[in-house]
């Protein structure tokens, strides 16, 4: 046949997915398959990677772990895209070196200049690793994807305790042994969810949201950190950047009257806490992100901006 009436090739498209009980886990996994296997000794990280008393750091963590890797940070614009210069020149200076690199799509919304971001990295034989703990509906819906694996947190999605995931893509690297388990072998299991159905409210709420603030006089106080949601980006939280009042304070008082706003990524991880990054730690001294979930009561949003304006008023002081 020079043209079969169906798909016969049963390894053709088959997607090279593994379960943990965290993105964190997943990712370790990964890099450490990587290394091990002689795939990379240099990692480029994102210059705006948070850490907490209590949760430690997502990303950096399980960087930790990992022994002899040489790690180094690129800069983030103000609205958290990749400053490429900054990266291309740091790929350049490297050398001959087997690299990856990691980029992080910050609360759902993939990087703007992606491709430009994956061509470089391709042109340089270096491997792109996706941080999608934000973006597993981002990366459902987004029809070109550049990168040779992804991570996922689904607890962060999903109403579970725990769980992530890992996508591998690159033939090399599907070659590799990975520690994760079966989708038949965990309860985290995404696909037992409506998750075409949750993307739409995430995404139906980001732009209810989105439309009041717009329409709002709340400049004065807050400002949305993107300008837009571009097709296939589903939030994972609206990201704002407070510019009048107590950003702290403002968290405790919103959660106190009910409002679960969060502030990710409120402070960097020491080796970024430098003036070489100056423009990532003020975006950690204001950021703040609002719901947008599948759960959200979107007729309680004006309420929401309201009392955030009033807090950011009552804490400028």
């Amino acid at each position: 046949m020079i043209i079969e009436k169906i798909a016969f090739n049963k390894d053709d498209q088959k997607i090279h997915e593994y379960y943990y009980d965290s993105a964190r886990e997943g990712m370790f996994d990964l890099l450490n398959s990587m290394k091990n296997d002689n795939l990379i000794d240099t990692l480029f990280l994102p210059g705006y990677i948070g850490w907490s008393p209590r949760e430690g750091s997502g990303i950096f963590d399980p960087i930790n772990r990992l022994e002899g890797l040489s790690v180094q940070y690129y800069k983030m614009t103000p609205d958290l895209n990749i400053d490429l210069n900054d990266l291309s020149q740091r790929i350049e200076d490297i050398g001959k070196s087997k690299f990856a690199v990691l980029a992080v799509n910050y609360f759902g919304f993939i990087d703007l200049r992606i491709k430009e971001v994956a061509d470089t990295v391709k042109k340089k034989s270096g491997l792109l690793i996706e941080d999608n703990a934000h973006g597993f509906f981002t990366y459902q819906y987004t029809e070109e994807n550049h990168s040779d694996a992804t991570f996922f947190s689904l607890h962060k999605m999903f109403p579970f305790k725990n769980g992530g995931s890992l996508i591998v893509k690159n033939s090399k690297l599907k070659s590799l042994k990975y520690s994760g388990k079966s989708m038949t072998d965990v309860e985290y299991n995404p696909w037992k969810y409506d998750v075409k159905y949750i993307a739409k409210l995430r995404k139906e709420n980001y732009e209810v949201l989105d439309n009041i603030i717009h329409n709002e006089e709340v400049s004065e106080y807050f400002t949305p950190l993107k300008d837009c949601l571009l097709p296939g980006n589903i939030p994972q939280t609206y990201p704002v950047c407070i510019k009048k009042g107590n950003r702290d304070k403002i968290y405790e008082l919103m959660n106190e009257a009910g409002f679960g706003v969060v502030s990710l990524y409120h402070t960097l991880i020491e080796p970024l806490r430098n003036s070489e990054y100056q423009t990532s730690i003020e975006l950690s001294k204001c950021i703040m992100n609002l719901p947008v979930h599948q759960d959200v009561n979107k007729d309680k949003y004006k309420d929401m901006i309201k009392l955030l304006v009033k807090y950011c008023e009552e804490t400028s002081a």
